[in-house]
């Protein structure tokens, strides 16, 4: 990328006939200068906790994950896999594998729609307390890789509690109900810390770090290599705590 920014630049100052060494030497050290400041931050090497923590290689063994093309809607086996009674674990993957999208998706209110249409009810009736711990998890992460830019509700103006629920409300809501679930309240921390993207780069280490110091590894049921994965992006920020 670097090398293709230097071209133009030194074809836009040969096509104005004003290219010497002197410019040449100008335009490099800018060009060196730029580099080294954006190798310094984790940014240069990921884009955020939510998009760059890789849990779903850890995966490939599922069928269900050779069935996601990353991007797409949620849809077919992706969906009645998040509608099964899988393990938690399993729905996360499932959910890393379906990705985000720069531009948003509606991954989560696809998950409403079939949740509603599996429960026999219209899903604009559906209200907070008819989805289950699980339910809420599933949707929160969905939700969350949907609008990873602002973690907003399906609707911040509704009426309904469900639908102005945000992600974090449901997976903390998740999370109370599953003390003791590891998935959930890593997936937890991760939405967290991109919360603190803008504000604290120390906190987006500690956040997850915290949830790893409260459950031994032997008590963890998302795949260490997995968590190992996630991990190498998180412990960028690391530096940001000294």
């Amino acid at each position: 990328m670097m090398k293709t920014i230097l071209k133009q630049l030194l074809l836009q100052q040969s096509a104005l006939g004003v290219l010497t060494k002197w410019r040449y030497a100008i335009v490099l050290s800018s060009i060196l200068q730029i580099t080294a400041f954006l190798l310094q931050t984790p940014i240069a090497k990921a884009d955020s906790p939510l998009t760059s923590t890789d849990l779903a290689s850890a995966y490939q063994d599922l069928t269900v994950i050779d069935t996601i093309q990353e991007k797409k809607p949620l849809q077919g086996e992706a969906l009645r896999f998040l509608l099964s009674n899988a393990p938690l674990d399993e729905k996360a993957a499932v959910i890393n594998k379906l990705g985000w999208n720069i531009d948003g998706q509606n991954n989560g209110y696809i998950f409403l729609q079939a949740l509603a249409k599996k429960r026999g009810v219209a899903v604009n009736n559906l209200v907070l307390t008819d989805l289950t711990p699980k339910d809420k998890f599933v949707l929160g992460y969905l939700l969350a890789m949907d609008d990873y830019f602002n973690l907003s509700p399906l609707d911040i103006n509704s009426n309904n509690n469900l639908f102005s629920a945000t992600p974090l409300d449901l997976l903390s809501q998740a999370a109370f109900a599953m003390p003791e679930d590891f998935t959930v309240h890593f997936i937890k921390s991760l939405v967290e810390a991109q919360l603190y993207f803008d504000v604290s780069w120390c906190a987006i280490y500690l956040t997850p770090q915290s949830v790893l110091r409260i459950f031994p590894t032997e008590t963890r049921n998302l795949r260490s290599s997995a968590v190992s994965q996630a991990m190498e992006y998180i412990n960028l920020y690391q530096d940001n705590c000294y």
